[in-house]
């Protein structure tokens, strides 16, 4: 029997978000089986270009390497309508961005695996923290759940 390691895949979309997720979802159901998605974070873009993005996690096991992952995501991706360069001039719409946030427990910076985006970015960690709270991160030395707290508690000490 192979071993299925955890696998977190964050998912956002700004171009029909509630019906670009529903899509993706289900896509990723047919290509792994059981998914379970956390809750779906609304967020200002990044570039401050654009409608807001709805953001969430979804987790799915799998033995697959991180490389057939991201084969299959980019798949995804190109059949639900993601294009991979905007018009010149135009406002950014993404109609589904799948990005591949953790494969178990591979450290690997060739890999990008953690995902820098899993810390540095609070629409992936809080939702991957609901997700996998005890998982513990290879760089941080802390679980999901400890890097979240730390991450509120920042943003709450700067906003008072």
């Amino acid at each position: 029997m192979k071993h299925l390691s955890p696998i977190l895949i964050g998912i956002g979309s700004n171009d029909q978000p509630e019906h670009a997720i529903r899509q993706a979802t289900q896509a990723l159901r047919e290509t792994f089986g059981k998914v379970t998605l956390a809750r779906i974070l609304r967020t200002a873009p990044l570039d401050g270009r654009g409608p807001d993005y709805l953001n969430t996690v979804a987790l799915v096991h799998s033995d697959k390497t991180p490389d057939e992952i991201k084969a299959l995501l980019k798949a995804i991706e190109d059949r639900l309508g993601r294009l991979r360069q905007q018009p010149p001039g135009g406002i950014p719409r993404i109609a589904i961005d799948l990005d591949l946030l953790i494969v178990g427990d591979i450290c690997d910076d060739a890999l990008k695996l953690p995902s820098p985006d899993l810390t540095e970015r609070p629409f992936c960690l809080y939702p991957a923290a609901e997700l996998l709270p005890d998982w513990r991160h290879p760089r941080q030395h802390a679980t999901l759940r400890q890097l979240a707290e730390l991450a509120h508690a920042s943003k709450n000490s700067t906003n008072g």
